[in-house]
């Protein structure tokens, strides 16, 4: 640790002394601005042009965007509308999420006109900034308003109310989330981004879309939909999620926003940005938690190995809140994030076969939590930036840190005496039969550091040919620090740690990667490659090397937009799962990567009619090497094939905003993975979202969202020696109808939200043993403030 501690001080001496020796230049052109701007001011237009243009070259950072912006109000108060549109898209290249603020209403409206529809403006796909025609992939692009508009409470509604093929899974646990029917115990096939760096723990792969994940803070949100290896690696398998977190010009001061709400809810949240000539800082904090829905399950309809008598909690976060807070600060080139998050949700079934109700308030805390699957990370992202030329390079430093625990309840009655289950308390010799509120605690602090450079240089052939070669290299050290594991009873009582036997082994893993990507466009047709090459070093000293490309072909039109594409992806079995012996989630150490491959094929338009976008969207994809549950044992046994098609479509009229969001998918072919001949277990066949907001007038807001799915089939399969066959059940249709109701006078903003209207009782399946009663009618009333 000691010495990887002076590599990072030295390079953060490399980072900053290139500050120091330049700063008297730096003066020197903010003087040159600061005087462009004062004849600006005066109406001396030619002037202030030919001080910002003759030293373009020299302004970095957030100069170089007040410098862009200030030249295209010059040209827009000559009524040069041109000039004044090719330095505002300069600007948004410089910074894609810029939001004019205390701009004329014109140069507002020119923005805004840039940033949305046709030219609405991305990073993710290809790593530098583009129009969404551009983007090699489909992608969806939730912006702020959409966000007011769903009403989403958390990430996961969020993602289900806008992107097509993202379906609600369960897992017990914790919030899962499926992509195009591909799913596991918990959500680590997507990879969830903030501003480019990388949320998903590095020993599960695992990244939560809950309330951990603050909504207040967020721009936007892009989503990749599909594999997405050849620039991410591993994790991207299905999709990836990056999250833009709000700038300081963004907030422009201090808001607050507190909310209550009926089974316990109590929501705050904090946000503070501001933005001065080279400075810009945005900070965060929130919190939530709530009792949760208590509901029967009769005894006649528990799936469990041992009903019993009880009430399960449906949406609990108590106990102890679950928080997400953070800061993002950028002075010229550099950038420091800092964030942390916790989250718990309370498990509605006890683990595993047992799935039955039980008493959550007989079991006491575990290293401070309640029973649950608990995680709390911090993260850690350095960047600076500097261009040579045409070359554009950015290097970062990453540290990440996680503790998780694994608190899971057995069973409030355990008859180990009948089942031969006998425990050997530390330091005793006499056995005991664990009997009443029994449990087992799994709890790992794990360590991931990282640095990575990426470049973009842009040529020029000629009229016809120009494009962007991109490329980058990563290095990755992780480390599984400690972990414990136990089995106790009585709620509270601790029997046995084990070591050697029923652990989490820690241990350290090195991972490389390099990157190339090209981007060329000739006239209307954009081309668009790329090629990544990924490395680890196990902890068992044995090396994967994985190879993931992309090539996209793309047609753009002033009246459509054409997309053909084929990429592959990898996402390596999880730590977790390969160097673990415990009685559930055991791997072994020669578990493999699981890959994907898809072609896609895009058309879209925002011509049809006045106010109206449609994106439609075919995929067929091919999976292998699944991880698939064999018993309690996971192995590389799944294949799936799979196709679909996806509709989005956005129309605008006067007050009124829609959006609808579509999919259909059918089974090619499976083995070993959870579907039968056309369907995946728990995954519907059709899915819909329905979203319409309407301007009331006086400042008020109204606003609906329908979810409507198909019915499914699940597979109720215990273990194999219960002796029980499996067998196939099926789950009806439904359609859940949410809305909300909003005000806004001056700078006092009220809420009032209702999940499921019509209190429409229902249950959803994923990895869980059987399906789980989903949320009642919830309210919220939120009332925002900003000073």
């Amino acid at each position: 640790m000691k010495n990887r501690l002076y590599i990072i001080i030295y390079i953060l001496v490399a980072l900053l002394m290139p500050q120091h020796i330049k700063a008297q230049d730096n003066n020197a052109l903010r003087q040159i601005y600061l005087q462009a701007e004062e004849e600006y001011q005066v109406g001396r237009l030619e002037q202030a042009l030919q001080l910002l243009q003759t030293n373009i070259n020299g302004f970095d950072g957030n100069l170089k965007q007040s410098a862009y912006r200030l030249i295209a109000l010059c040209y827009m108060a000559q009524d040069n509308s041109t000039q004044s549109e090719n330095y505002a898209k300069l600007l948004l290249q410089e910074n894609p999420y810029y939001t004019s603020i205390q701009d004329p209403i014109r140069f507002e409206e020119l923005i805004n006109r840039l940033k949305t529809g046709q030219s609405a403006t991305i990073t993710t796909a290809s790593n530098q900034a583009e129009r969404i025609e551009e983007a090699p992939v489909p992608v969806t692009l939730i912006t702020e308003d959409m966000i007011k508009m769903s009403g989403a409470r958390n990430l996961k509604e969020l993602l289900i109310a806008f992107v097509p093929g993202m379906t609600n899974v369960e897992c017990n646990e914790e919030m899962n989330i499926a992509m195009r029917g591909i799913y596991s115990s918990g959500q680590e096939k997507i990879l969830i981004m903030m501003d480019g760096h990388r949320l998903n723990s590095y020993a599960t792969n695992v990244a939560r879309p809950d309330y951990s994940i603050s909504l207040e803070k967020v721009k936007q949100v892009e989503v990749l939909r599909g594999p997405a290896s050849s620039l991410y690696g591993g994790v991207a398998l299905t999709a990836v999620i990056n999250i833009i977190t709000k700038r300081g010009n963004d907030i422009d001061g201090f808001r607050v926003k507190g909310g209550i709400g009926n089974y316990g809810q109590i929501q705050g949240d904090v946000l503070f940005g501001q933005h001065y000539l080279n400075f810009d800082v945005t900070a965060w904090a929130n919190f939530y938690q709530a009792d949760g829905e208590k509901r029967n399950i009769p005894l006649e309809s528990q799936l469990g190995v041992i009903p019993m008598e009880g009430d399960i909690i449906i949406g609990g976060f108590n106990k102890k809140p679950t928080y997400d807070f953070g800061t993002r600060i950028s002075w010229k080139n550099l950038s420091l994030m800092y964030s942390s998050n916790f989250s718990k949700t309370v498990a509605p079934y006890s683990l595993s076969y047992f799935f039955a109700p039980y008493d959550y308030s007989k079991y006491g805390l575990m290293d401070g939590n309640a029973p649950g699957y608990a995680s709390t990370a911090q993260h850690v992202h350095l960047n600076y930036k500097k261009t040579f030329g045409k070359l554009s390079m950015d290097a970062s430093i990453t540290y990440d840190a996680e503790q998780q625990n694994r608190y899971q309840v057995i069973s409030d009655y355990f008859p180990a005496e009948e089942l031969g289950y006998v425990l050997i308390p530390n330091g005793y010799e006499a056995e005991i039969y664990p009997t009443e509120y029994t449990f087992q605690y799994c709890s790992w602090l794990e360590q991931n550091c990282g640095v990575s450079v990426n470049g973009n240089l842009p040529y020029r052939l000629n009229s016809d040919h120009n494009g962007t070669i991109s490329f980058g290299a990563q290095y990755n050290y992780f480390e599984l620090m400690s972990s414990r594991n136990l089995e106790g009873d009585m709620g509270d009582r601790v029997l046995v740690e084990f070591h050697g036997t029923k652990n989490l082994f820690p241990g350290i893993e090195n991972s490389a990667d390099a990157y190339f990507q090209l981007k060329h466009q000739w006239k209307s047709f954009i081309l668009n490659g790329g090629l990544r090459y990924d490395y680890k070093r196990r902890k068992n000293k044995k090396s994967i090397h994985e190879l993931s490309p992309r090539i996209a072909l793309v047609f753009v039109q002033p009246q459509y937009n054409v997309k053909l594409s084929y990429s592959k992806a990898f996402v390596d079995a999880p730590y977790y799962y390969r160097y673990n012996t415990l009685d559930t989630y055991s791997g072994g150490e020669e578990l493999l990567s699981e890959y994907l491959h898809s072609f896609q094929l895009s058309i879209s338009s925002t011509k049809l009619m006045k106010g109206l976008e449609v994106e439609l969207n075919s995929f067929y994809n091919k999976a292998s090497n699944l991880i698939y549950p064999d018993g309690l044992v996971y192995t590389n046994s799944g294949t799936l094939q799979s196709i679909g098609a996806e509709l989005v479509a956005k129309y605008t009229h006067n007050r009124l905003t829609t959006t609808i969001n579509a999919e259909w998918q059918h089974v090619v072919s499976s083995e070993n993975y959870t579907a039968n001949s056309h369907s995946i277990y728990n995954i519907p066949n059709f899915a819909t979202s329905i979203l319409a907001s309407y301007r009331l007038g006086y400042g008020f807001n109204i606003r609906g969202n329908l979810n409507v799915l198909s019915k499914q089939t699940w597979l109720y399969q215990q273990a194999p020696e219960m002796g029980i066959e499996p067998e196939e059940r099926t789950l009806p249709s439904r359609a859940i109808f949410s809305m909300g109701l909003d005000y806004k006078y001056k700078a006092l903003e009220v809420f009032l939200d209702c999940h499921n209207v019509f209190n429409k009782k229902y249950e959803q399946g994923g990895s869980s043993i059987g399906p789980i009663a989903q949320q009642g009618r919830w309210i919220k009333l939120q009332v925002a403030y900003k000073f």
